[in-house]
């Protein structure tokens, strides 16, 4: 089968992950959660389900600052205080990170290097921040479906780069589930980004 990383971030959410957890398990799939430490020490119950269910537990801040406009050092000690605290509330070890708004600098890249973290982008996005039809935002992440890819999708919503708060009226576990359904007709394997990177072709640069 052609391996996927399907990624979720901006959790734990108190209503949203419970759902997802119950519709990957149905699926048998182990996928990525980004987690933002401010949510996971909200919900420590949740962070523990995802680990508990097999997925993998990956950094995506404390909250959603964009990184670069921290500088060097600022950005180094924010990673490693987020690291540290999400590792304690998830009970294992995190390498993953992906930067809020995929916003990078080389001195953020260099922190988040020194902070012992791999940083993680995205090769297709399922844009699941924008409102719509179902139909229509399924078939965005449908498109993204590609061998070797890593499909970025939302578990809840933090405010856009300019601060604008987004509503969305779609239910997000059914999607994911209808999405999963797609990719099994397709011959395609949702996977954690951990194990892309062990066995998936390298096709795309999702490592930037």
């Amino acid at each position: 089968a052609h391996l996927v990383a399907v990624t979720f971030d901006d959790g734990p959410d108190g209503t949203v992950t419970p759902q997802l957890l119950a519709v990957l398990g149905r699926h048998g799939v182990r996928c990525t959660f980004f987690l933002l430490v401010d949510q996971a020490e909200r919900h420590p119950e949740l962070v523990h389900a995802v680990r508990d269910a097999g997925h993998e537990i990956a950094l995506h801040g404390i909250d959603h600052r964009p990184l670069p406009r921290m500088g060097h050092r600022g950005a180094l000690r924010y990673l490693r205080d987020a690291r540290r605290r999400l590792e304690a509330v998830a009970g294992t070890t995190v390498r993953l990170y992906r930067p809020p708004y995929g916003l990078q600098s080389p001195a953020s890249w260099v922190a988040a290097r020194r902070a012992g973290l791999d940083v993680i982008v995205w090769s297709a996005d399922a844009a699941d921040w924008e409102d719509g039809p179902a139909d229509v935002v399924l078939s965005r992440a449908v498109a993204g479906l590609a061998p070797g890819g890593i499909l970025l999708l939302h578990e809840r919503l933090e405010p856009g780069p300019d601060g604008e708060h987004v509503q969305t009226g779609f239910d997000r576990a059914a999607l994911v589930d209808l999405l999963l359904t797609e990719a099994d007709e397709r011959g395609m394997t949702a996977v954690t980004v951990g194990e892309l990177s062990r066995g998936g072709p390298r096709r795309t640069a999702w490592f930037r």
